[in-house]
């Protein structure tokens, strides 16, 4: 039986993978899909669900460490990346991730939710 926390990560996965699933399929025109999010938003959403893979690989390290250092790499590589972008919008940092566009966002989402489902089943 699953603990709260593996169905947890799988809903947050599951919602994750859909953000960024839905507008690359709005994208070549299955389904209508407005693409109107600021950068920024997708950042934050980013950098958290990069955090959140992080503590999740925490959890996978116990059980099945190949798994959860991939995830931690994983996981540090994009709360990273959504990092910098937050920073460097806010004027924080003086440079900027010059080939950063919504696309590249929906494909993090993607790989996020992937790993965040994944964690359901390894974290036994």
């Amino acid at each position: 039986m699953h603990a709260v926390r593996h169905w947890l990560s799988f809903i947050v996965g599951l919602i994750i993978f859909a953000l960024g699933l839905l507008p690359l399929i709005g994208k070549s025109d299955l389904i209508p899909f407005y693409d109107t999010v600021p950068i920024i938003v997708l950042a934050f959403i980013v950098a958290f669900g990069g955090l959140y893979i992080i503590v999740d690989s925490i959890f996978e390290m116990i059980f099945h460490t190949q798994t959860g250092i991939i995830t931690m790499i994983v996981g540090l590589v994009v709360a990273a990346v959504g990092t910098v972008v937050v920073l460097s919008e806010h004027g924080i940092l003086a440079f900027k991730i010059p080939f950063l566009h919504a696309v590249i966002f929906y494909v993090l989402f993607i790989l996020e939710g992937l790993f965040l489902m994944i964690a359901m089943f390894v974290m036994d």
